[in-house]
């Protein structure tokens, strides 16, 4: 053999050795170099089982890799296996091509606090110094083309914790498989799915155009498990728990390079999801959501839907004397940072940005089933809870920049009803058209307002209600009709302040029909823009308006005219009742007929200051007409109605009556001197008249009943007549008249004159009976009429020396 063929044989053979050599210790080399070399390449300890690389095929595989943490008493990432093969030749035309690359069973643990991560040490490692020296520009190289494909990940681990929220999130056997990514203008395809720790699974795939920048994107998430998001909610809201599950099939579509025009579409549902308060009770739930995207624009803020579905809403919303609990779920928002001077001027005021469109929401079928919602208002003497149910709500193309057309049905309580019609635009608010119905509503249930607000509990009795407001330009104008059938309510509790002092027992059985009904109209207008604006303030207002009407004008609500009887006037030197008087007796006893479970009550008011100098004026005139029939001898024993009208018409100021009246005054032992014809009159008679005048009023009272009870029927307890005392009816200064007072269960209102300011009562509802009086009934008074004796008092007829008032009672007896 040649000398020349051995030195090359050797060679070659040498030169094989050495690659033969190489290629054996290019692996325990590397795998050595890394792990001596670990802080240097990474900053972590790297440690692993066996690294295998094969330089003739392009093989590289790693079985057991560990990244150390930070500390290097952790993990921070684990390789089972890794496997990459790579075709060498094309390296030399620039081109990496990557045949398929394995990674199994990876699992990284991340953890965060604030704004830092478990892994910002192996950043900052490889930021470096990013200061640049210039350098003489270097003629451009031939462009790398680069192709991964048949990339997987197979039983992926990742696991997450938020060390200040103290939040969890991890996912297990995830598997993801990419056909392929390309740098050369081709497109990547990506597919991925996802197993979730706590239940339910994510799966995607990807396709992206590098030349175009357009993406699509699948996104299928099934069966998803809410409770992991629990500390994100905590970061807004005071929740102790969410429960859940969410399914959703997406598909987004757009540009990496025009973010905002992503386009969207696909379905999505939500089942069992509950939001519990920090006394974990479920404020907000729903059993099933499910809706249908059929085109989401971002771009253009386009968003319509072919459908919404919502089934078993519900909803708790409790207030307190501190809030509410929506409220109360809601944490306060932080105080927004100060921005410093120099900053806000550095800040250009003319900013070029471009407007966004308004946003266009579209519903082709919007509707909710089965709702119920619950409220409580803790905030009363007696506390108030409140559900409705069965709510069912359906509108079709619902748009909120157009008139929409929605309707709600529900059930109130356990016997009510509602319905709702809305008609108007959410995006105007400043015209709408709202009509309610409640039918059937349980009087009972809304007791502990009824108590709050005129402190009567309510015991009995059902509603119905018609509503209808219309909102034009903000000025509201509204029709509320209330039906109430057979309501009642106990007796007002005295350990409530009200916020309404209304008679509200006396007034509901005044109001009440024959067949139990109450029934009001109720207009509500005003502007919306008002401050003192409230509508239920308005509606209350306008009940408590229409009670105090009927306490202060009952009878004309019972007689159904315009016409009231607010007092009896009478005359306190009269005898006999008028024909008006009698005509107003007659409209008492027929409301005693048309309301038999009320009581009615007059009490004779007389104004004794000014009643008893009338009374002694005609005492003196009556004195000095006996004196002269005294002295003539033919003068007849009783009076005609003649001669006592000629009596009545006398001036007591004449010569004769004043010359009288002196030698009278002499004979007692009193000077005349300076006084007047009137205090003459008072002097000499002042406590004979007041004697007269409280035997008139008994007479009168007498009368009254007598009528009352041998014409109608009408008698103690149903009617009665009552005087005031002596210390009341000697203080009173109002006008002379009978008040009528009513009474409904032990509850006395006396009905009040708008002209009379003094003691004649008033709209104020009052236990007992409301005065300090004496009753008289029908069997313990003396009639009015006929003779002296049995009228007035036992003074024989013709004994007028004593008495001269008491002969003027016995001439008007029989003048009559």
């Amino acid at each position: 053999m040649k000398k020349w063929v051995k030195i090359t044989l050797i060679v070659a053979a040498a030169i094989a050795v050495l690659i033969i050599a190489a290629a054996i210790a290019v692996s325990p080399v590397a795998k050595n170099y890394i792990e001596k070399h670990d802080r240097e390449l990474l900053g972590r300890t790297i440690r692993m089982e066996r690294l295998r690389i094969n330089i003739f095929t392009g093989r590289l595989r790693l079985q057991d890799l560990r990244i150390g943490g930070a500390d290097d008493s952790t993990t921070f990432f684990r390789l089972d296996s890794f496997d990459m093969r790579m075709r060498l030749w094309p390296l030399l035309s620039n081109r990496v091509h990557v045949k398929k690359i394995t990674f199994t069973g990876p699992d990284v643990k991340v953890y965060q606090r604030g704004n830092s991560f478990s892994f910002d040490d192996i950043l900052a490692h490889f930021a470096g110094d990013t200061t640049a020296v210039a350098a003489e520009p270097e003629k451009p190289s031939k462009p790398w083309e680069i192709g991964i494909y048949d990339i997987s990940i197979r039983n992926g681990r990742v696991f997450y914790k938020d060390l200040a929220l103290d939040a969890t999130w991890g996912m297990n056997d995830i598997n993801l498989h990419i056909p392929g990514v390309y740098f050369a203008g081709e497109k990547t395809d990506v597919g991925a799915v996802l197993n979730f720790a706590e239940g339910g699974s994510l799966s995607t795939d990807v396709g992206y155009n590098i030349e175009t920048s357009e993406f699509d994107i699948g996104i299928r998430l099934q069966d998803f498990a809410l409770a992991g998001t629990l500390p994100y909610f905590r970061q807004a809201m005071n929740v102790s728990a969410v429960d859940g599950r969410l399914w959703a099939d997406v598909r987004l579509r757009g540009s990496t390079e025009h973010l905002l025009s992503l386009r969207t579409d696909g379905t999505a549902s939500l089942a069992g999801f509950a939001l519990r308060d920090d006394r974990q009770r479920p404020v907000v739930g729903v059993d099933t959501l499910g809706m249908r995207l059929a085109e989401g624009d971002l771009g253009k803020m386009r968003f319509r839907f072919d459908r919404i579905y919502l089934s078993g809403l519900s909803a708790l919303f409790e207030m307190t004397p501190d809030g509410n609990s929506f409220t109360a779920l809601m944490k306060s928002a932080a105080a927004p940072e100060s921005v410093p001077a120099d900053t806000a001027a550095a800040t250009p005021a003319d900013t070029d940005t471009a407007a966004m469109p308004a946003p266009s929401l579209q519903i082709a079928d919007l509707e909710i089933a089965n709702g119920r919602v619950t409220m409580r208002d803790m905030t009363l003497h007696r506390p108030f809870e409140y559900t409705v149910s069965e709510i069912r709500m359906h509108s079709r193309d619902f748009d909120p920049s157009k008139r929409n057309k929605l309707t709600v049905d529900a059930r109130m309580q356990k016997t009510g009803s509602a319905k709702l019609r809305w008609e108007g635009a959410l995006d105007n608010m400043d015209n709408q058209n709202i009509t309610l119905w409640l039918t059937n509503l349980d009087l009972r249930d809304f007791g502990p307002y009824c108590e709050f607000f005129t402190a009567y509990p309510l015991t009995k009795g059902n509603l119905t209600f018609r509503s209808q407001n219309v909102i034009r330009d903000r000025y509201l104008d509204g029709t509320n009709h209330l039906d109430m059938f057979e309501p009642k309510v106990d007796k007002k509790r005295k350990d409530i302040k009200p916020e309404m002092s209304i008679p509200l027992k006396l007034g509901l059985y005044v109001l009440k029909d024959k067949k139990g009904h109450v029934k009001m109209d109720l207009p509500v207008k005003g502007s919306l823009d008002s401050p003192e604006f409230s509508y239920r303030k308005i509606v209350l207002k306008a009940i408590g308006n229409v009670l105090l009407k009927v306490v202060t004008a009952p009878f004309s609500f019972l007689s159904g005219s315009r016409d009231n009887l607010e007092y009896i006037d009478i005359d306190p030197l009269q005898y006999v009742f008028t024909s008006e008087q009698y005509a107003s007796l007659d409209k008492i006893a027929q409301a005693l007929q048309d309301k038999p479970e009320m009581h009615i009550a007059l009490t004779q008011r007389v104004n004794m200051s000014r009643a008893l100098p009338r009374q002694a004026e005609n005492a003196l005139r009556m004195a000095y007409a006996a004196h002269l029939r005294a002295a003539d001898s033919t003068a007849q024993q009783r009076l005609s109605m003649l001669e006592y009208e000629k009596i009545q018409q006398a001036d007591i100021r004449t010569p004769q009556i004043m010359a009288f009246a002196d030698s009278l005054l002499a004979a007692r032992g009193i000077s005349p001197q300076g006084l007047s014809a009137y205090a003459k009159a008072t002097k000499l008679f002042g406590d004979e008249a007041a004697r007269q005048l409280a035997r008139m009023m008994a007479a009168r009272n007498k009368a009254l009943a007598d009528y009352m009870q041998s014409t109608h029927g009408a008698a103690a307890p149903v009617f009665r007549v009552q005087t005031l005392d002596s210390v009341a009816l000697q203080s009173y200064t109002g006008r002379d008249r009978y008040t009528i007072a009513l009474e409904v269960d032990g509850e006395t209102v006396e009905v009040e004159a708008e002209d009379d300011g003094n003691a004649a009562g008033s709209a104020e509802a009052t236990a007992g009976t409301g005065t300090n009086a004496g009753e008289v009934s029908a069997t313990d008074a003396a009639p009015v009429g006929g003779t002296h004796e049995t009228a007035v008092s036992g003074t024989p007829a013709n004994d007028t020396s004593e008495s001269p008032a008491a002969g003027q009672a016995n001439s008007a007896d029989t003048a009559q």
